[in-house]
């Protein structure tokens, strides 16, 4: 496998350090961000493969983390994960700009893992 950089953004700490062990045990670098501003200058200055975005963050949620990402690189690929109900207006807004997935926590890794082996 070339190796791919994932960067996951979540201000859920447990969730976004297993996350990263885990696509780490996988072979994958992994870039972290706790916020949605840190997730853009993050995907800024690593442009990674792939982008795993919560969408309820501090600073900058998810959807205009997600729009600053596309405006930055319209070739983005971005995954909103969430645990909780999404706004369908935003959600067809970013499916427009070329949102890949949305995926629901609790989600297993091998789901993760998967998804981000189909979109890479």
């Amino acid at each position: 496998m070339e190796n791919k950089i994932i960067l996951i953004a979540d201000d859920d700490l447990d969730v976004l350090e297993s996350t990263q062990y885990m696509l780490l045990d996988e072979g994958y670098e992994v870039i972290t961000a706790h916020n949605g501003e840190e997730a853009v200058d993050m995907y800024k200055k690593h442009n990674p493969n792939i982008v795993l975005l919560d969408l309820r963050m501090p600073v900058l949620d998810g959807y205009d983390a997600f729009f600053n990402i596309k405006k930055y690189d319209p070739n983005a690929k971005v995954i909103f994960i969430t645990a909780f109900s999404i706004d369908s207006q935003k959600t067809e807004k970013a499916k427009d700009k070329g949102l890949l997935d949305l995926m629901y926590k609790p989600i297993e890794f091998r789901e993760i893992v998967k998804i981000i082996q189909k979109y890479s």
